[in-house]
Parts: C-alpha cells; structure tokens; sequence
C-alpha cells in the first residue's frame, strides 16, 4: 500500500481542539435524513460525515492525489461508498480488538515522512503539506492525526488477514523471478508523424470539412458563476490570539511539541536549523494560523446555516447570498464564469472548483464551507452557462494544428503499412530484418534491452513509444520473428525480437531472497483483501444511497 507523505506529533492531539476541522461537516441539505446502519447498529449523521470526511486522506494515502485533483480521481471515488467501507474497516478492527497507542502511531509517524534514502525526516516537505495542502483541503492536524490512528488499525488487519497468503516457496519464487527478468533485445522500425509533418498541404476546404466533423472537440465546457463570502483568517487572528491566551501552560505545550520534533526540524528559508526562541515562535504561529482557519470557519459555517433557511423559505429567490451578507455586514463577490480550471481569482483547491460545478438551481449552495489557502468560502450558485460550439474562425490555428498533426499520423502509418507488406514478402526470401529496412529506405531503432518488471526505458525513448505496447508486442513473438504493423499513439511500427537473453545466475541468487519477500508481502496483500470482501459481504451495512453496497476493492 502507498504511504503518503506526512508526519504528526502526537502532542498534537492535547494541544489542539479534538473537534478542530470537524465542526459543521453534515450536510445541511440532508437533516435527519437516515445514514445507514451497521450490523443493526444506526450509522449517525455526524459519524457517516466524519468517516466520509476521512475517506477523502485515505484516497489521497493510497492514490497520492486528492479525489477531486483531476477526472480520473472523480471518477474512481464515490464518498459514499468509500464513507461505508471506512466505517467497516474500523468497526472490523474494533471486533477484533486492535487497539492502536500512541507509541504505535507514533512509529508510523517515524517512518511516513523520512527520506528513504537518507533516513532523515523531509522537514520542509512536511511543513508544506500541513500549511498548504493539508490546511486547504479542510484538515487540521488532529484530523490527521485520528485517521492515522485508524490507518494504523486497518493496516493491523490486513496483516492479521493476510497471514496465509505469505506460503511461498523457494522453488515457485524462483520459477517467477527468472519469468520476470529476462531481457528481450529488439530493433523497431518508427513511423512517426514528426516526420511527414512537412508533407501536409493545409486548404481552406480540407480545414472546414475537418472541423465539421470534430466540431465536438472545439466546444466550450459548462461554466459556472457563483456568488460567495469569503472568511478571511485574519480577521480571527485577534480570536486565536484569545484562545492561546487562555491556554495556562501554553509555554510548556510549546516546548514540548519542539522538544518532540527536535532541534533541527525548524529550519528558516536558508535550511538553516531556526533558533530555539525562533523555533518556538514558530510553532506558536502555526497554531495561531489553524486556530483562525477554524474560527473562520465557524463563522463560515453559521452563515451558511442562516443562509439555507432562507433557501428553505424562498427557493425561488436567487440573492440570499448578496442579501444576508449585506446584514450581516460582511462583504460578497461573484467570481467570473468557470470550467474545471476554476475561477483565476481566488486562491482555491479543486474541491472548491468541484462542488461549484455540481450546483443547480434546485441545490443552489454548497453543503459545506470550502477551504481556501487563507479564507474559508461558502458559496451560492449565480449562473450556469451551457457549453457550446467556438466558430470555426475563433479557432482556426488551433484547427490547422490538430489538421496538420492528424494527416501526419495517417501518412506515417499509410507508409508503414506498405513497408511491412514489402516486410512480409522479403521474410520469405530469407532475408534479414535490417537488410530489408536498407533496402526501403527505413533506419531500425534499437531500444535498450527490457523485461517484464522494467519500468522505464531510457530518457529519449519515454515520449517516442509506449514501453506497454513494446512489451506486449515483443513477449508474443519467438527471437528472430517479426510482428505485425501495430498503430502507435504517433503513427505506427514494425517490431523485430532478436533474442531473449536468460537471467544472469550471479544475479538470480544476489537477489531473489528479497524478491521472494516481496512475493509474499504482495500474497499477503491479496489475501487479506480476498478476506475483506469477504467479510464485507457477510456485513449487514446500508448506506444513505441503497440498502446494500458492492464489495470494497
């Protein structure tokens, strides 16, 4: 499983409120709406939110993007779904009685953030992904905190579960390393678009007649316009600096977390290792900055509580949001219209750009506060604009580019396709696969040897052809055989195997006992899934949506 990049002290969980990020996180378009249940037990409103709310680290811990980052990430989370399986995973851990101490999250924290190389903690990268990334998508530190209390617990689990799956013998591990690593040789014969680029003759029919029949890639996509209120965290400044006030033993606290994090953790713009006092101040203005983000959204969240009853009252009426900012006298902006990209004004994450674009009329504002970079934002939807079609002369260079570019590909693949008929009639003359190419004009390329388990080929061969598509064409052919003319994303080639090159002993035995770890771990690792989805199905769960959800993955 991916680990992703992060490190909390423990010390965190008493110096900061156990309830910071987390109030106001029910959606207040679904009040006393049922949540499912679990096992006959009723899934509440504020735990259905919470667990969805920390579904959203699991993905990015195993996906290492968050949800909304980019389409394939939409399209792989469903909050739902994942909320309920979350909420299975750690009620299982809980039946089995795996509890997880701070010592043990503790240890996971020693090893989630430390330079695998170096064995030293990523300071400055940590320090970024709480300020920013993590702060921006609506966590504080003791939402993290809790969820790798709960990510500890789960990954206790899956090892107690995945026990069997480890039976893997020196004989089956050895079998499967030499299958894996053998290298193939070959030489390819590219056709590539770049380079008939030149023959391509652009004419103002040709260029109509091929924007009339790809008209579907020149549309503008959906817009949206909202109206928003913007808390900015320095106006709660003054609120944080109370709370801190008010903390008795706020220098102890303080000192404690440094002591925790030691002495070189802190360091200024330089890398340089800050000073004690300076360290210390440091610290204190971290907290001071989360305490105003969570005091900005309170107040985020009780206006937007005001502002749903006024929905409620008059759905119809499309300037609460303007109105109620107005009395409340704070002040209200509309953002220009906007696609994915969001809106270029405002320092927001993608969740923001998200949950604008999936308002209508009929879910007119957003459930929640969004988090910004420095502010918390509640919005209201103002406008939808309908995609629609850009004329042909709003587009045109980028129409003669697609052009240009799309003949290329058709002309590289029209003259591979002859030469690997030329291929096929001069194979059955014995002759060699590069004489053949000399013969037709045609320089073979040789990329470096590969296997199975390669990842990579070198660095001018990444953007020239799929390692994927090399690798299933090359192992379905016998060494001295030729493959078929197969289309590339650029054009095309013709591949020829020259040999498979067997796996070097001295290597074989250097490495497979750590391979053989890794077979295991990986045995293990599907074991313990095959057990969940098991047990999953044996799970009396419902969910807000249906009375029975699928299998986890």
């Amino acid at each position: 499983m991916v680990i992703f990049a992060t490190v909390v002290i423990i010390s965190m969980v008493q110096f900061l409120d156990p309830t910071t990020g987390r109030r106001g996180r029910g959606n207040i378009f679904s009040r006393g709406s049922d949540h499912g249940s679990i096992n006959g037990r009723s899934i509440s409103e504020r735990e259905f939110s919470e667990m969805k709310h920390e579904a959203r680290l699991r993905f990015f811990a195993t996906a290492q993007r968050w949800p909304e980052e980019d389409e394939t990430s939409r399209q792989m989370f469903d909050a739902d779904r994942q909320a309920l399986e979350w909420i299975f995973l750690t009620e299982k851990a809980k039946e089995l009685n795996i509890r997880v101490g701070d010592d043990a999250v503790t240890d996971w924290i020693a090893n989630a953030f430390r330079d695998r190389s170096t064995g030293t903690f990523q300071v400055e990268t940590y320090q970024n992904f709480v300020q920013q990334s993590l702060r921006q998508h609506g966590y504080s530190e003791g939402d993290l905190v809790q969820f790798v209390r709960h990510h500890v617990a789960v990954q206790h689990l899956y090892m107690l579960a995945g026990l069997s799956g480890g039976l893997v013998t020196p004989k089956e591990a050895e079998a499967l390393y030499r299958e894996e690593n053998e290298q193939l040789s070959t030489e390819v014969a590219l056709f590539s678009a770049s380079n008939y680029l030149a023959g391509v003759t652009v004419t103002p029919e040709a260029l109509s007649q091929y924007y009339s029949k790809n008209m579907a890639q020149y549309r503008v996509p959906d817009r949206v316009q909202v109206g928003y209120v913007k808390f900015d965290s320095t106006n709660f400044l003054a609120e944080a600096d109370r709370i801190l006030g008010q903390q008795t033993n706020l220098t102890q606290l303080l000192e404690r977390q440094y002591q925790q994090r030691g002495a070189d953790f802190y360091k200024d713009s330089a890398g340089q290792a800050l000073p004690h006092d300076a360290a210390i101040q440091k610290i204190k203005e971290d907290e001071r900055t989360a305490l105003a983000m969570n005091s900005a959204h309170k107040k985020a969240f009780e206006f937007l509580e005001k502002l749903y009853d006024l929905y409620q009252k008059q759905p119809n009426e499309t300037n609460h949001l303007e109105k109620l900012a107005a009395e409340a006298g704070v002040p209200s902006a509309v953002t220009e219209p906007f696609s994915h990209e969001g809106p270029k004004a405002l320092k927001v994450t993608d969740q923001f750009t998200q949950v604008a674009l999936a308002l209508t009329p009929r879910q007119p504002v957003a459930s929640e506060p969004l988090p910004g970079a420095d502010a918390i934002y509640v919005i209201a939807l103002k406008q939808r604009f309908p995609s629609e079609l850009e004329p042909l002369e709003a587009v045109r260079d980028r129409v003669t580019e697609d052009f240009r570019r799309d003949e290329a590909r058709e002309m590289a693949r029209r003259v591979g396709m002859t030469f690997y008929s030329t291929l096929t009639n001069n194979l059955a003359q014995n002759k060699s696969f590069q004489e053949i190419c000399r013969e037709a004009n045609v320089t073979p390329q040789t990329p470096p040897p590969f296997s199975i388990t390669t990842r990579a080929l070198s660095p001018d061969w990444e953007n020239r052809i799929s390692l994927s598509l090399i690798k299933d064409t090359a192992f379905a052919l016998a060494p001295g055989k030729t493959s078929p003319f197969v289309q590339t994303h650029d054009g095309g080639m013709v591949l020829h195997l020259v040999a498979r090159q067997p796996v070097d002993e001295a290597r074989l035995k250097s490495e497979l006992p750590e391979f053989t770890d890794r077979l295991r771990e990986e045995r293990r690792r599907e074991a313990a899934s095959e057990w969940v989805r098991k047990e999953y199905g044996l799970t009396h769960i419902t969910g807000p949506l249906t009375s029975k959800k699928d299998n986890p993955n």
